[in-house]
């Protein structure tokens, strides 16, 4: 199987690993034939703040993002923008699986785009000690931009895949790049929340707020107001996602650790701080 004739590279920048990370920038280019055509660049508002270890690795702070869309905003006009077309990344399951957890965050479908991995192709033509796109690219002295950004990085990963095709000559395959497993695959797992915190649950999906009584990793007791928003699986335990009425950020909580939450008559839509 040949390339196809229209495809999208992109890339993600992030605040930490998914399903609990928020997307900050997405950039893509369309390629039709040899040449790119489009390109899609927005940052996005996380909801929260940028960890300083994450901002030491994109250089992306708060105040690069404090005025841009949030995602609820930015990922529908990018899905629009695909269209169909298949999807290719570096490391193409770390970038989808942000996309699908966004989705399910937002209560939107995942798209149905299949996804091609240029760090696949890289093992199995290259067979590098390190494969990492910023390695690969010194190696070959690609013109790139600057590294850990969105849009840089959707360049020089094209630029590699056009140097895979070069190299694998005639035994280029497409399936190196591997199956073309849709976006939707890598959406997370429904975590199992016990009976005890059912009334959370029906709180997200109703858009309420609850009153809340949650013990901090020090051990003391916190009351606290939150709207609770989106669950996932880590390997420490559920985690509930959850707009803070103090902090006026969104939050993750450690579902064990709430002793208990009482709905309350607080129906205002959250509006969240831009000045963190």
């Amino acid at each position: 199987m040949g390339m196809p004739r229209e495809f999208v590279v992109f890339d993600t920048e992030t605040t930490g690993m998914p399903p609990g990370a928020r997307l900050i920038e997405i950039g893509a280019v369309r390629v039709r034939g040899h040449s790119v055509i489009d390109r899609f660049q927005e940052l996005i508002f996380p909801e929260q703040p940028i960890p300083e270890r994450v901002i030491a690795v994109h250089g992306i702070h708060d105040e690069a993002v404090r005025e841009s869309k949030p995602a609820s905003e930015v990922l529908p006009r990018f899905f629009t923008w695909l269209g169909g077309t298949s999807l290719i990344g570096h490391n193409v399951s770390f970038d989808a699986a942000m996309l699908a957890s966004e989705c399910l965050r937002l209560g939107i479908s995942a798209p149905e785009n299949r996804t091609y991995c240029t760090l696949k192709a890289a093992r199995i033509l290259l067979k590098r000690r390190s494969h990492s796109l910023q390695n690969l690219a010194q190696e070959f002295r690609f013109q790139t931009g600057r590294s850990h950004r969105a849009s840089d990085d959707a360049e020089t990963t094209l630029q590699l895949l056009w140097k895979l095709q070069e190299i694998g000559g005639t035994q280029f395959r497409f399936q190196q790049l591997g199956s073309g497993l849709p976006v939707e695959h890598y959406s997370p797992q429904t975590p199992k929340i016990p009976q005890s915190k059912k009334s959370l649950i029906q709180a997200a999906c109703l858009g309420e707020a609850v009153d809340m009584h949650y013990r901090l990793a020090n051990g003391h007791m916190v009351e606290t107001r939150v709207s609770p928003r989106y669950f996932f699986q880590r390997r420490d335990g559920v985690i509930m996602e959850a707009f803070c009425h103090i902090s006026h950020f969104y939050k993750n909580y450690r579902l064990e650790r709430i002793q208990a939450a009482f709905p309350c008559p607080d129906t205002s839509a959250p509006k969240v701080r831009r000045d963190f």
